[in-house]
């Protein structure tokens, strides 16, 4: 009985001498980011329908991940995204229309306004990653369509210098990205208007 009460106590203080794995959680959109009222009437906004949106798995995986070399890279362990990716990204593309563009983005078939046109988004994620060179990428291609037009086919890459080190910093630029690309849509919405 002796044994199993000091195996007990062993295994008991080597249980609270083991440190818990502290994790840094990212969110790419920002709670944080409003307008300028509380509440606001969007059901008028010209709308943009997000179809599809597919990513390259690595943006999948619950961990940051960075390019270490031209064929590397790492997944940081004690650093993970607050929610899965592609909702996040939805998210954030999402604020980014909708309160710089007073345009509202759908991902849900039930939310339609026939009064209002509405434009079909397609997007392909091929990276969005910060690099070993020291910048932050993010490229692939989107399919801009609106009824009676032919569709528009769009490769984009753009880019940031990443000046700072960090995970955090790198997630702040990642939003920067999202509103070049979001300006790239809208611009190609507003001229086929």
């Amino acid at each position: 009985m002796k044994k199993w009460i000091a195996g007990i106590a062993v295994l008991w203080l080597a249980g609270c001498s083991t440190k818990p794995i502290g994790l840094n959680y990212y969110m790419l959109h920002q709670p944080t980011l409003v307008a300028a009222q509380s509440s606001t009437d969007i059901s008028n906004q010209p709308t943009i329908f997000l179809r599809s949106l597919s990513a390259p798995e690595y943006l999948k995986q619950r961990n940051l991940s960075l390019q270490l070399s031209d064929s590397e890279i790492h997944f940081a362990p004690k650093h993970v995204w607050a929610e899965p990716f592609d909702r996040d990204f939805k998210m954030a593309f999402s604020e980014s229309l909708s309160v710089k563009h007073k345009m509202r983005l759908r991902v849900q078939s039930k939310w339609t306004n026939p009064a209002q046109p509405e434009y079909i988004l397609d997007i392909q994620l091929d990276d969005f990653i910060p690099t070993y060179d020291g910048r932050l990428v993010l490229k692939g291609k989107f399919r801009l369509e609106t009824d009676g037009a032919p569709p528009q086919i769009v490769r984009f890459n753009y880019w940031l210098p990443l000046n700072k080190d960090g995970l955090a910093f790198s997630v702040s630029q990642m939003r920067l990205l999202i509103d070049k690309f979001t300006n790239d849509v809208v611009t190609r919405v507003e001229a086929g208007r």
